[in-house]
């Protein structure tokens, strides 16, 4: 429906009769003619009362053409919210405010009278804009879409599907970033900012959890925390480390999400501080016994997973141990090899059932082994050395 045309003093006399265009003949005292005040084509609201006839009345939206009022809509009347037949005899047509447009105004939706109707613009030219820049504004680009334009471009839009783009048109989710790159050495204008305390912080939530990313004051690390309300940072990433926030609390990788490789330049430096120890010495008989069954087990294998990827011809060879059958061996010899580092277990369930899987510590078994090998290579010397007296 086209917007209402309202104005002050619009008020002329008539004798039509029966339920057509009510002819015009002109403004009471003080007043004005409906075709000295209202433009072509626009509508309005309009009253008729009964001067000759008081017990008829009528309030609607009409326009005016070739001077007389057409009745499109009737909001009341003394025939029942009908058109009023009307009767021989004087009556006031007025240009008026309805009860009906008030009441609009406090229940939004009611009629069509309580929205604003724009045309579309452009990003050149915003059908919202600014007197003083009035190439900056909104505009409607395609249907259920909103457009905000800066400077005559766009340069953002709320697609049809709800999501946000920021220099884009099609957002690939709620909000959908676009930008030219981030060059440290070249372009360095990012996508986003976050600025304020700890670099502005930013927190993702889901439920109770929270999850975090902030800056240090000086901007020489990036924290990455994990958990509830008052989540602590876990990770710390700086220019010549990554850490966990805190000494021996975050490992890398578990029993059931493993790393299929680690690439170092050095190997790994392992606490060996006499202060942290309580030092319990060499192996004994048992433990020697079972090592030198330990270098009988040592041999070479494929891993499954690479001989189903690449055949058993061209699946590599690696050396070492079962676990489970070194884990029996220390069994026989009496010991229990759940107390030695060397020796790893885990178990977990997830969705697929409960899983377990057996593992070593290389660099504590070869230690190990390494000792044995000395003792029996010592003992095979002493041996030789008494025969040779006798």
């Amino acid at each position: 429906m086209p917007d209402l045309f309202f104005a002050d003093l619009v008020r002329e006399t008539s004798t039509s009769t029966g339920i057509g265009p009510v002819a015009l003949d002109g403004a009471t005292p003080g007043h004005r003619r409906f075709a000295d005040a209202v433009p072509t084509g626009q509508r309005f609201h309009y009253a008729i009362a009964g001067v000759t006839h008081e017990q008829q009345w009528e309030v609607g939206e009409g326009e005016i053409a070739d001077g007389a009022l057409l009745r499109h809509i009737v909001l009341a009347s003394s025939a029942g919210g009908d058109l009023v037949d009307l009767l021989a005899g004087l009556k006031i047509v007025s240009l008026t405010v309805a009860s009906a447009w008030f009441a609009a105004r406090d229940e939004p939706g009611a009629h069509n009278h309580d929205t604003l109707a724009f045309a579309d613009g452009s990003a050149a030219a915003p059908t919202i804009g600014f007197a003083g820049d009035s190439d900056t504004g909104l505009f409607r680009p395609a249907a259920n879409t909103l457009g905000i334009a800066i400077g005559g471009a766009e340069a953002a839009r709320f697609a049809a599907s709800g999501g946000l783009g920021i220099g884009t048109e099609t957002p690939a989710g709620a909000v959908h970033v676009r930008w030219n790159g981030y060059d440290p050495f070249g372009n360095t204008t990012p996508a986003m900012t976050l600025d304020g305390a700890y670099g502005g912080g930013l927190i993702f939530r889901d439920g109770a959890g929270y999850v975090g990313l902030w800056a240090t004051e000086s901007g020489d690390a990036l924290n990455v925390s994990l958990g509830g309300i008052s989540h602590m940072h876990a990770l710390q990433i700086t220019p010549s480390f990554v850490r966990p926030a805190f000494d021996a609390a975050l490992a890398l990788g578990q029993a059931s999400t493993r790393f299929s490789q680690l690439y170092a330049m050095t190997g790994t430096i392992n606490t060996s501080d006499a202060t942290a120890k309580l030092w319990r010495g060499g192996p004994d008989a048992q433990e020697l016994a079972a090592g030198r069954a330990l270098m009988a087990e040592l041999g070479f294998f494929q891993w499954l997973d690479a001989i189903e990827a690449k055949g058993a011809e061209h699946a590599r060879r690696h050396y070492g141990l079962r676990a489970q059958n070194a884990f029996a061996i220390l069994s026989a010899h009496g010991l229990d090899w759940r107390r030695y580092g060397w020796c790893c277990h885990d178990r977990w369930t997830d969705e697929d059932g409960e899983h377990e899987r057996f593992g070593i510590r290389p660099d504590q078994l070869a230690l190990f082994l390494v000792t044995v090998l000395a003792r029996q290579i010592g003992l095979l010397g002493d041996q030789g050395s008494g025969d040779a007296a006798g």
